[in-house]
């Protein structure tokens, strides 16, 4: 996988996380939003790599692999980074909060429509959202 590879899934996530929002799969709408961050952050550790791609194997970098934001963002080297651009904006900071209480322990619970559309917004914001933060990055 390179960059474009997962740029492209981001694109194609967040419009899945939608469709699943109008279906009232909330569950699945909620879960699909936090793979919109993970994909798009993957896409800034490309960035960071050889011709843009991915680590070929996760004993290269196995935070890298992982679905944990916190060792994606160390990976991508962004953390400064978006911590300057939250603390300019005090709305993306609100929806960086929003995006933190996502994990992919999330595919295993249920969640509400509110819940659902609250992490949809956070991530889709096309100003202030946290696609949009990342995207400056990749």
């Amino acid at each position: 996988m390179n960059r474009s590879d997962f740029q492209e899934l981001a694109e194609l996530h967040l419009r899945h996380a939608h469709a699943l929002l109008d279906a009232q799969l909330y569950s699945g709408a909620y879960y699909m939003c936090g793979y919109v961050v993970e994909c798009a952050l993957k896409a800034c550790i490309c960035k960071r790599t050889k011709q843009d791609d991915f680590y070929p194997r996760p004993d290269e970098a196995r935070n890298a692999w992982s679905h944990e934001r916190r060792h994606l963002i160390s990976v991508a080297d962004v953390g400064k980074t978006i911590d300057d651009d939250r603390r300019a904006d005090p709305t993306l900071d609100i929806y960086w909060k929003e995006v933190e209480g996502w994990t992919v322990e999330s595919r295993y619970e249920k969640h509400s429509q509110r819940e659902a559309e609250n992490l949809y917004d956070a991530v889709s914001h096309p100003v202030h959202g946290v696609f949009a933060c990342i995207k400056r990055h990749w």
